[in-house]
């Protein structure tokens, strides 16, 4: 009796499972009819659709290496960003001693250093009968620096609380960086060809989303409001700044001939001619030599956006598409490093000085290693210097700011072929027997100059 009833049970069981697949063919026979009945031109916004995020994603991929260092430095350190953590390291007891034992004997070597240099910084002043100003400004301090932009008169208010940031250890801020940025444009340089944005305007100019058409989106939410601020017409001048507030760093980027930098953008054609006036470049100055490719990518957006004003060739999707498939490079020379954590707008000042004193010896060596571009004892120097400006500035003896740049050569005098350096970097790199550049780029040497001045502060 059992066997006839199991057998009547698969019976059944295999009837079911056949209506199933009868019902499942019929679905599909249906499905297919609604598929081909779907219009041709939903089918194709789909394709256009794909087609168009495949297109962008090459993009972002063909965008990543426009920033770029000698090649020598792409193998010796990992790239950075301004979202990387930083890693600390554990350190043994003997390391933390020996530490402790060099920041000692470092303190005292600058000590030495810095008190030469403030002796020779008081016989210039005594040379040219002008009294030491005391540092110690009074609570009610206030300089008004003022210049000619565009045919108006602009003033920049120099308080007490600015004044403090250019005592060692502290950040300097918006206001010590644009004002100095404008004295040496406007009463050092006086170069017609030269244009120096101001760093609230960078800060606009600038996003960091994760993905370059967020980023782009956010530009083109700015981009009215910037052509507002973009009064004169960069591409009359040879060298255009931007000095950039970067989360709590300061860089700087220069555009060189900013007109043949969208012609070769536009072309996609970066060639080199012999004849530098007819290059066009964009150099990167960062003392903490880290490599961001989204900086030198919108400073691109914005040119463009300013070229396509006046010519009227591009759509917002062309510009992008432009931009990210350039292969126009953006170099980032090697240059003195800042070795603490707060003088990185104090190096920025001096990048743009220096470079502005003498461009062709950037631009003629970009694939060379500047580190002796100047000695670390100018970041110090430039402290007291700006210091002595506001204060000649705020009791009217402009005769005595405008000497500035004379005692800038004055005290470059000093250093001889033999010592064109720091002498403590020398001593340094005789007892660490490491490479040079090994010393100078390595996070692990930091900590050799993270000590706190004592002297004239």
């Amino acid at each position: 009796m059992i066997k006839p009833k199991k057998k009547q049970y698969q019976n059944k069981m295999e009837q079911l499972i056949q209506n199933k697949r009868q019902e499942h063919l019929e679905l599909l026979n249906q499905l297919e009819k609604l598929e081909i009945q779907q219009p041709t031109k939903d089918i194709q916004l789909i394709k256009t659709i794909t087609q168009q995020q495949k297109k962008e994603q090459d993009i972002e991929i063909i965008a990543t290496p426009q920033l770029v260092s000698p090649k020598w430095l792409m193998n010796l350190k990992p790239t950075m960003t301004y979202e990387c953590d930083v890693v600390i390291q554990e350190e043994s007891e003997l390391d933390q001693i020996v530490k402790h034992q060099l920041k000692e004997k470092i303190q005292k070597q600058k000590e030495m250093q810095q008190q030469a240099y403030l002796e020779l910084i008081n016989e210039l002043d005594l040379q040219s009968k002008h009294h030491a100003y005391d540092e110690k400004v009074k609570e009610d301090f206030k300089c008004t620096y003022q210049y000619m932009s565009q045919g108006r008169l602009v003033s920049i208010d120099i308080k007490y609380y600015d004044f403090l940031k250019l005592n060692p250890q502290n950040y300097v801020n918006d206001t010590i960086i644009n004002f100095f940025l404008r004295f040496i444009e406007n009463d050092i340089f006086k170069n017609k060809s030269l244009l120096i944005y101001n760093t609230y305007f960078c800060t606009r100019l600038l996003s960091f989303h994760a993905e370059y058409k967020q980023i782009y989106t956010q530009y083109l939410q700015n981009n009215q409001m910037l052509q507002r601020w973009t009064k004169e017409n960069i591409f009359m001048k040879q060298y255009v700044l931007f000095p950039l507030h970067l989360r709590e760093h300061w860089a700087v980027i220069f555009v060189v001939n900013p007109l043949q930098v969208c012609e070769q953008l536009c072309n996609n054609n970066y060639q080199l001619s012999n004849d530098m006036n007819k290059n066009g470049y964009l150099i990167y100055f960062d003392s903490l030599l880290i490599q961001d490719q989204r900086i030198g990518i919108q400073i691109k957006f914005y040119l463009m956006h300013v070229y396509n004003q006046e010519h009227k060739k591009y759509s917002d999707d062309q510009i992008y598409e432009i931009v990210m498939r350039s292969t126009f490079p953006v170099h980032q020379p090697i240059v003195p490093r800042q070795t603490n954590l707060v003088d990185c707008g104090l190096y920025m000042l001096e990048y743009v000085e220096r470079f502005l004193m003498n461009p062709n010896q950037i631009l003629n060596n970009l694939e060379q290693d500047h580190l002796k571009w100047f000695p670390k004892v100018m970041i110090f120097i430039k402290r007291i210097l700006i210091k002595k400006i506001l204060n000649a500035l705020s009791s009217g003896q402009k005769d005595y700011a405008l000497r500035y740049q004379e005692n800038c050569r004055m005290i470059d005098q000093q250093f001889t072929d033999s010592n064109q350096y720091d002498y403590i970097d020398e001593q340094l790199l005789e007892q660490l027997q490491v490479p040079r550049l090994q010393f100078h780029l390595s996070e692990d040497y930091n900590y050799y100059y993270d000590v706190q001045p004592s002297v004239g502060v």
